[in-house]
């Protein structure tokens, strides 16, 4: 038998590739940046940190213990274009910064965006002020929502929450049940 070798041939320009932290109990984030994503020449890979339930402060800041960790297995050595940390409570219990600095310490130069950061940028392009905000969080975490929006300047009209403790049960709402509430 011969055996040769033969010079692979390498894409030139690929497309952008965006890195998704999900959280280990996460049922839906995939399939919403699938569905987003269908058809268009961007690229998701996707790793998921360990989420400790009950949703609590101290729970969402013990999470980026391992985020850096997390990050950089998502193409390990390679660059990604864009980093989404999917959890907005656990972005607002650890800070912005704090989630920007762990997630570029494993993808240096890579853009940043979280779930919270994504809603204040969205509202004030739209130029809106005044929001109503539904949560599926515990009052403690509501109140840490609440101010974040209140700092960045807009007028809570009306406040709701499923008041849930339990981030496997947030995954577990029915969709539909979402937009009829």
């Amino acid at each position: 038998m011969d055996s040769s070798i033969i010079k692979p041939k390498f894409i030139n320009n690929p497309n952008p590739r965006i890195g998704l932290i999900a959280l280990s109990t996460d049922f839906a984030i995939e399939k919403d940046f699938n569905s987003i994503l269908l058809n268009l020449p961007i690229d998701l890979f996707v790793n998921r940190l360990p989420f400790y339930n009950p949703l609590t402060k101290d729970n969402l800041v013990k999470m980026i213990e391992k985020l850096t960790e997390v990050t950089a297995n998502i193409l390990p050595d390679q660059t990604l274009d864009t980093v989404a940390y999917g959890c907005t409570s656990g972005t607002l219990a650890a800070g912005v910064e704090q989630i920007v600095n762990k997630i570029q310490s494993a993808k240096p130069n890579c853009k940043v965006t979280t779930p919270i950061t994504s809603a204040v940028n969205a509202l004030k392009y739209l130029n809106l002020k005044k929001i109503s905000i539904f949560t599926p969080y515990i009052q403690s975490i509501n109140e840490t929502v609440i101010s974040h929006f209140k700092n960045e300047g807009f007028s809570i009209e009306s406040f709701s929450s499923f008041n849930l403790e339990s981030d496997l049960d947030i995954g577990r709402i029915d969709p539909k049940y979402l937009l009829e509430v």
